[in-house]
């Protein structure tokens, strides 16, 4: 056989490569000629794009990574870049990954679809399909249903996404490390706001309407990059939590030590959040923790911690000079507060209107600023001011038993797993830190409507992913340990 024309495929590939190079520059030179700058962008990002298609259909945990990235920042964006619609980027985001995903096991059957079968999974369909059927409420609307496709589905899609993408335990602990990241960045801009002071466009959004809620009589509440002060301070204590619990079981030194400081300054920026429900995702957190560590110390420190603080808020003045302090301590007396009176009557009205609505009002028909622009209805016209509330408004209370149900139950299960199941020290400290801070914000959702925002949703939900598999992180060290 005569190979003397033969030419080697790495041969081909650096001609490939030269040839591509030439009509690059080419283009980059007639784009310039013609001043068609469009064409120039396009032409200078093709090869980062390209790069970074390659990297993800080669490592498809990239778009777990980018989609986590995305949602921490999605609507802080909005207050510099005003742009309607912007949770349609996360929607194709999700599609986009649910795609690399079948792909990738049609090619490679790289993916373990055992992983995504689990009782949050389970739950999370069972509340989609509830929804779905809400479309056919009498008192629905058709937009309001539409609109509320990120309550219906997201749940359910970063179930599957996460138990499928985040199979290694260096990706957990590579996505615990990103939360830290994210959480200093927002303790920075925390930090900016309150000694540098709000920029244009946290003026201007404080100016159009922001004020009303966080330049108030006891003072400044800061919100960093988040919607509001209230979702910024139940994620502080979320992230306090988290990084907290884990800190006491991270191996490496240098990582000890820093989640501490994190987690210890998190909890201060929680503070500054001026958000009186914030304080129980500490609080609920080290309660659930107490339980889950089954140790005799961790149960009497975590008893002890918890009636000081109580006993500190709840029975003493101290720092009642400190505006932040002084609104934290009226969590601990709801019945000398006019906002908890007000709140509480405006569920004794709801109660009465939804006796006889089993299934709510219908999807996005609550008084949470969506339903204010949707329809002119006595639901639209109070309030919520609670997840709680606004699930038991929308869906009614078969709504409210199945959602709440679907997340108490998974803590419950996620629970049970940490105490029984996990037997590496480190990954236990991690999940116990994910399930607490998860419980916590759950808790706090009573009293602020922030769980299905950006970003705390998709940490809750990712969280309970984690925990859930625990079992194929723990076998993966036990394997790891035994070789």
């Amino acid at each position: 056989m005569d190979n003397s024309n033969y030419i080697p495929d790495e041969t081909r590939s650096v001609k490939l490569l030269y040839l591509l190079i030439l009509v690059g520059l080419v283009g980059i030179l007639m784009a310039l000629l013609s001043m068609n700058i469009p064409l120039f962008a396009v032409i200078i990002t093709f090869p980062f794009v390209c790069t970074g298609g390659i990297l993800i259909l080669r490592y498809p945990q990239l778009m777990l990574f980018i989609i986590f990235i995305i949602n921490y920042f999605i609507l802080g964006i909005t207050r510099y870049i005003p742009i309607e619609g912007i949770s349609i980027i996360m929607d194709i985001l999700y599609v986009l990954t649910l795609i690399l995903i079948i792909i990738q096991s049609a090619l490679y059957h790289n993916i373990e679809w055992k992983r995504c079968f689990h009782l949050l999974s389970a739950f999370s369909l069972l509340w989609a399909s509830y929804c779905i059927l809400e479309i056919m409420n009498p008192s629905a609307l058709l937009d309001g249903w539409i609109l509320s496709r990120g309550l219906i589905i997201n749940g359910l899609i970063i179930t599957v996404i996460t138990s499928l993408l985040c199979t290694k335990y260096k990706i957990l602990k590579a996505i615990l490390f990103t939360y830290s990241l994210f959480t200093v960045l927002a303790i920075l801009k925390t930090f900016m706001q309150k000694y540098v002071g709000f920029d244009t466009f946290e003026t201007r959004w404080l100016n159009n309407g922001g004020a009303t809620t966080h330049l108030i009589h006891s003072g400044i509440r800061y919100f960093s990059f988040f919607t509001d002060a209230s979702n910024m301070g139940s994620n502080m204590g979320g992230a306090g939590i988290v990084l907290g619990i884990a800190s006491l079981y991270i191996r490496n030194r240098t990582l000890k030590i820093y989640y501490v400081i994190v987690a210890i300054v998190s909890l201060y920026t929680m503070m500054l959040s001026g958000t009186r429900g914030a304080i129980i995702v500490p609080l609920a957190g080290i309660a659930l923790y107490t339980v889950v560590s089954k140790q005799t110390r961790s149960i009497i420190l975590g008893s002890i911690s918890l009636a000081l603080i109580y006993v500190f808020f709840a029975f003493t003045m101290i720092g009642q000079s400190n505006s932040s302090i002084r609104r934290m301590r009226t969590a601990f007396k709801p019945s000398e507060d006019a906002s908890y009176i007000v709140r509480k009557e405006n569920q004794r009205k709801l109660k009465e209107y939804l006796k006889y609505k089993p299934f709510g009002e219908g999807l996005g028909l609550s008084g949470d600023g969506l339903g204010v622009k949707l329809s002119k209805r006595f639901t639209t016209s109070i309030p919520t001011d609670s997840w709680y509330v606004k699930i038991w408004v929308e869906t009614g209370i078969i709504g409210l038993i199945i959602y709440m149900g679907m997340v108490l139950i998974t803590i419950g299960r996620g629970s049970w797993i940490l105490m029984f199941n996990i037997h590496d020290p480190e990954l236990k400290g991690i999940l116990t830190g994910w399930l607490c801070a998860i419980f916590g914000m759950f808790m706090s959702a009573y009293g602020n409507s922030f769980w299905g925002q950006f970003p705390t949703m998709v940490i809750a939900f990712m969280g309970m992913s984690f925990i859930l598999n625990g079992k194929y992180f723990d076998k993966e060290l036990s394997n790891y340990t035994n070789l």
